[in-house]
């Protein structure tokens, strides 16, 4: 029987301060208690995350931040489709579809993630190689239901498309939106493997996207729902999330993804110092995101996080993956990483200006 208890090594963990739910603010001190994340009595925190690349981004470096803070064992799994919104999901629930790639990592057992096959045996993944292969292909396609019933979830992450999430202005979508979130989130409690208790929900804020110029490309002017520029797409992201996404469940955890990006961004360093491309954040950007995660969900002050070294193994970079190389953070690259999340965590629906010069 599950039962929850405190996440890990419990008398080490620290509160820290989400801000409350509700409309727009302007205090940046408007804040309430994280909680924290929970645990079964298998003694295993085991997190899945159900959506697209953004998500995948935002969980490839999780195990690796719980590993390097001690706080293991822990299991992430992802349920990944490319670009897929929350009524696509629903789609392919509905049908039982195999449209989906499953990933999983477990901090007691890989020092790499592992991706199932159309039969469900498990194979090294690494990003970019030649077994990056399509969903299309038949060759990894699993259903949603394979992905939930992999594991006792102690928690859940759901996230909507990237350019559904800042479409507050669309009424329909709006509508879509909360409707869609309800039928994954009563989807996986459906399937939940332990029907003795249920799991706790996150809702992962994604991020805009890094270049104005890109969105103001004739090519691009629908793509990006004429946005002129990143922080009107971040704002109406934010809005997205506090008006339709937040009335529509009472989310036990909400990580403010976005926020903590555009935080980093508030400065001197500029996109091309956490993107890899138009929307894809790189590995530093991948590694201020899993803080983002981890502090929300343990409950931990990010000053008081073991922020550094990032094993080759766990980065997008090949040269540093084929050359052992790990991810060494300048003493800039961590002083921005802990400013962008703590002030994430104090305000997470808005971006508060970097104060390093």
């Amino acid at each position: 029987m599950k039962k929850l208890i405190a996440l890990l090594l419990a008398a080490l963990l620290c509160m820290s301060l989400l801000v409350a739910c509700g409309g727009e603010k302007e205090s940046t001190e408007d804040t309430q208690p994280a909680g924290e994340a929970v645990q079964k009595d298998d003694g295993i925190l085991k997190i899945l995350m159900i959506g697209h690349s953004l998500g995948n981004d935002s969980t490839f470096m999780v195990p690796e931040v719980f590993k390097s803070e001690g706080k293991t064992p822990m299991v992430m799994g992802v349920i990944y489709h490319s670009g897929c919104r929350l009524g696509s999901h629903v789609e392919y629930l509905t049908q039982n579809a195999p449209q989906y790639a499953y990933y999983e990592f477990d901090t007691e057992k890989d020092v790499e993630w592992r991706r199932a096959d159309s039969g469900g045996g498990y194979h090294i993944y690494v990003p970019g190689s030649p077994n990056d292969s399509f969903i299309e292909d038949g060759s990894i396609a699993q259903t949603m239901q394979f992905g939930i019933t992999r594991q006792d979830w102690d928690i859940v992450v759901l996230q909507a498309g990237v350019f559904e999430a800042a479409n507050v202005k669309d009424t329909s979508v709006a509508v879509n939106i909360a409707q869609d979130l309800n039928t994954v989130r009563q989807y996986v409690l459906d399937n939940d493997i332990d029907k003795d208790t249920t799991p706790k929900f996150a809702w992962n804020m994604t991020w805009s996207c890094p270049s104005d110029d890109m969105m103001n490309d004739s090519y691009n002017k629908n793509l990006y729902l004429n946005f002129t520029d990143r922080i009107a797409m971040y704002e109406a992201i934010s809005k997205t999330l506090q008006e339709i996404v937040m009335p529509a469940y009472d989310f036990d955890y909400i990580m403010p993804s976005g926020t903590a990006i555009e935080n980093a961004l508030s400065g001197k360093y500029e996109p091309k110092d956490i993107y890899r491309d138009t929307i894809h954040v790189n590995d530093y950007g991948r590694l201020i995101v899993a803080y983002t995660w981890y502090c929300t969900l343990t409950g931990t002050d990010i000053s008081e996080c073991n922020v550094g070294t990032m094993t080759a193994k766990m980065l997008l970079d090949n040269w540093a993956r084929n050359s052992g190389t790990d991810l060494v953070l300048t003493d800039e690259q961590k002083a921005v990483l802990i400013e962008a999340v703590g002030n994430a965590m104090k305000t997470p629906y808005a971006i508060t200006p970097s104060q390093l010069g």
